[in-house]
């Protein structure tokens, strides 16, 4: 009897240890939903796409040509803001909303003089930015001081294949780009090169550095 109930009580406390170990495996399996987010958001229906970024305050001061780069692009730390989704994905949602592409760049077009540049092509878009407490959506140029103001001309160009092979993570480029998956029509290949135009975030607009935003692009 003595010998039963000692097989009893191991057999008991086996039981529990295996389901201890079940219950803390399962925990630790559970995805971390907290920790997920969505870096990017396509609305098929409004032909809209949503991407997350964060303000570089960087280019309050200093001039660049990049509106949006992806973070882990070559060129994520040279744009007014850090884009947190990647520009092929971008790309591919554009497509998914019916945007159609120029594809009328090349690199040889970016080392164009002050006056034979060109201009990208593509389905036209519209770009706005909002964030926690603004309470409304502003218009993408808003967040842009230019030496030479011109209306922003946003054009889907396309460039898979260069954002491909240079990997540089260009989103928005403020100027035409045969690298960027959007750039502004406004101003020409060049633009920049040639030192015609000086493009800054606007201090006076953007919140500060590191605060995260949401750029929307809608077909126009």
């Amino acid at each position: 009897m003595k010998m039963k109930k000692f097989l009893i009580m191991s057999l008991s406390a086996l039981m529990l240890i295996s389901a201890a170990g079940c219950s803390t495996s399962n925990e630790a399996e559970a995805p971390d939903e907290s920790a997920a987010q969505e870096v990017m958001v396509i609305d098929s229906e409004n032909k809209e796409i949503t991407m997350l970024a964060e303000v570089n305050g960087k280019y309050f001061t200093e001039s660049t040509r990049h509106g949006v780069v992806f973070k882990d692009g070559s060129n994520g730390e040279k744009s007014v803001l850090r884009g947190l989704a990647d520009e092929k994905e971008f790309y591919n949602a554009l497509i998914e909303i019916g945007a159609v592409a120029g594809e009328n760049l090349t690199a040889e077009d970016m080392k164009a003089g002050p006056t034979d540049g060109k201009s990208v092509e593509g389905d036209k878009l519209i770009a706005t930015v909002t964030w926690d407490g603004l309470g409304k959506e502003i218009p993408f140029e808003d967040i842009i001081k230019a030496s030479e103001e011109r209306p922003m001309d946003l054009r889907f160009g396309g460039n898979l294949a260069s954002a491909e092979k240079n990997n540089t993570g260009c989103v928005l480029c403020l100027d035409s780009c045969a690298t960027g998956i959007t750039s502004d029509a406004s101003y020409p290949t060049g633009t920049t090169q040639n030192k015609t135009v000086d493009f800054f975030g606007d201090d006076s607009v953007l919140p500060e550095d590191g605060t995260q935003v949401k750029v929307i692009f809608r077909l126009a």
